[in-house]
């Protein structure tokens, strides 16, 4: 005889691994009876239906149902809350009284809808894919708009931020514009904080200095709810079942040539289901930020230099002024939107154009301004305020006529001793 909910229990621990005498002894019961349980497709001992429930949490049940949507619907906490009210029944009863009030919460979401031009959703999907004669993990990066539902999608190698840089481009050059908002799941290249209670969260910079250069809100899913982002979840579905299915491709650029042809002759064509309306037709509707307006995002990781003695640093053979209070110290260089970015600590320095050439130098004056210029080691030119020698051009010194007098009889008498 087991007691009640033991079978349900078997089943899960066997699912996992667990072995069956290790099930025995974690449930205080002979193995044979863990092998019988098994073959069982249900227990038939302990059935009950849900007026069972009445008897065995009594009147807790009214404060079941209101307390279960305040605790996530976690049976572990209420049980423990229950023990606390007196109820000496066990875990077993709450999982199971709780259980069909989770599933249908978990099912259950609310359809979002935005206007033309409001929202797209990102995110990333993966499959395994035969380039050549080798099967590789492909990552593919999808954006959907949210009104049209037009998806471009492009496969790269990994799921790197330069690759998240590029997935935008690429999806915002091929819809000619972007959304005023865009909707992310939690992945550590765009932030590194989020915190479920307060929905406090923090972005990741080199993702943040990227929103700012294009100027759309980034928006971000709570953690655990993918249905938050439903249209590009079943957009990185619909790719992975409709178009990878049987190909083959001779390598990552043949892959991303393909499936932009798939986007334009079959994801842009078909009916959609929500819609009931081809993705081409609603995408003229869109009301999209034009492209053109913002120039491409220029991105590379930030690297350390350290300034030299002539306060400059070297990158892509020009070099760059730093102001001279910083000479002998580490700073980090980035490029962002045409610009030359030196930063210490995270504060920027100092900004200059980006040089297109090679063997040049962008220097601002105002980099030096308060540095004596040295001439030679330990030896520092500074103009000499009182050389008594020194007089203005054009005008004529006056000195007493007693100094040419010294003078001759200094010579007189030089010449006399000879």
């Amino acid at each position: 005889m087991i007691k009640e909910g033991q079978h349900t229990t078997i089943k899960e621990l066997y699912s996992t691994g667990t072995p069956k005498r290790a099930i025995a002894r974690l449930l205080g019961i002979d193995v044979k009876t863990v092998r019988r349980q098994l073959k069982k497709a249900n227990c038939a001992s302990y059935q009950r239906d849900n007026s069972d429930y009445k008897n065995l949490l009594g009147e807790e049940q009214e404060w079941l149902i209101i307390r279960m949507k305040e605790v996530g619907y976690n049976a572990i906490v209420l049980f423990r809350e229950l023990k606390l009210k007196g109820y000496k029944g066990s875990y077993e009863t709450v999982k199971r009284f709780v259980s069909p009030y989770r599933e249908k919460q978990s099912k259950a979401c609310v359809r979002f809808e935005t206007g033309p031009g409001e929202q797209s959703q990102v995110d990333w999907g993966s499959a395994w894919v035969w380039l050549g004669d080798t099967e590789v993990k492909v990552h593919f990066f999808g954006l959907v708009l949210g009104y049209s539902r037009r998806l471009y999608a492009k496969g790269y190698i990994n799921e790197r931020f330069v690759s998240l840089v590029d997935g935008h481009e690429e999806a915002f050059r091929w819809f000619g514009g972007f959304t005023t908002e865009l909707l992310y799941d939690n992945a550590k290249t765009m932030i590194t904080t989020h915190n479920v209670q307060t929905k406090e969260l923090t972005l990741n910079r080199q993702f943040e200095d990227f929103t700012n250069h294009y100027g759309f809100v980034a928006k971000f899913c709570t953690p655990y709810r993918p249905q938050t982002k439903g249209k590009i979840e079943s957009g990185v579905k619909y790719l992975k079942r409709n178009f990878l299915p049987g190909r083959r491709f001779r390598d990552l650029s043949h892959l991303n040539q393909e499936l932009e042809k798939w986007m334009v002759e079959v994801a842009d064509m078909r009916i959609h289901g929500t819609t009931h309306e081809r993705p081409a037709d609603r995408f003229a509707a869109e009301n999209l930020i034009p492209l053109k307006y913002v120039p491409p995002y220029q991105y590379i990781p930030a690297i350390g230099r350290k300034v030299s003695q002539d306060s400059l640093v070297s990158y892509g053979n020009n070099r760059y002024s730093v102001p001279w209070i910083y000479v002998g110290q580490c700073v980090d260089l980035k490029i962002t939107a045409g610009q030359f970015l030196i930063s210490i600590s995270g504060s920027v320095v100092a900004s200059l154009d980006l040089l297109s050439g090679k063997h040049q130098q962008s220097v601002l004056q105002t980099h030096y301004e308060g540095l004596s210029v040295s001439k030679g080691r330990n030896q520092v030119s500074t103009r000499p305020q009182h050389d008594p020698y020194w007089q203005e051009e054009g005008i004529v010194a006056v000195r007493d006529l007693s100094i040419y007098e010294d003078a001759a009889f200094s010579g007189y008498a030089s010449s006399t001793m000879h």
